[in-house]
């Protein structure tokens, strides 16, 4: 049997689904409640901050009462967050110009690069882009034992 990353990168696609239920919500909620328990680091860059409270503020299911509510829970949840440095924005903006894609995408493919690890995302068309197809994991893949 396969061992399970002790760390794992998420995009902004799966952290959404903390908050909002859509196609494979479950499976990125096991995440999120395994980084709680310790038993996985679920990490990102600081960006995922801003792209999950702008989808949840534009979200029509979102009252202004579940935002606040998601917002702290967004940070007690405590995500392992990158800021962004001189050499990981060069690394970032040249993958980004390679694979035509954007810095925000390609910070967290950068990311997991870095940390020797697997971008988790729901995003079909960064998966598809990304040059080391092993390197991104579809959130809708896996499954309990992390094989897919």
């Amino acid at each position: 049997m396969e061992r399970a990353p002790e760390t794992l990168v998420v995009d902004a696609s799966v952290v959404v689904k903390w908050f909002v239920p859509e196609e494979d919500s479950e499976k990125a909620v096991r995440l999120r409640d395994r980084h709680v328990e310790g038993s996985l680091t679920l990490t990102a860059p600081d960006l995922v901050i801003y792209e999950v409270i702008n989808a949840l503020t534009h979200h029509p299911e979102v009252s202004d009462e579940d935002l606040h509510r998601d917002v702290e829970a967004l940070f007690m949840i405590d995500l392992d967050l990158v800021p962004p440095s001189t050499d990981l924005m060069i690394s970032i903006s040249e993958r980004a110009r390679k694979l035509s894609i954007s810095i925000y995408d390609s910070s967290y493919l950068t990311l997991a690069e870095l940390l020797a690890t697997n971008l988790v995302t729901a995003d079909k068309r960064l998966h598809e882009k990304a040059e080391d197809k092993g390197l991104v994991l579809m959130l809708e893949d896996l499954n309990h034992n992390w094989t897919l």
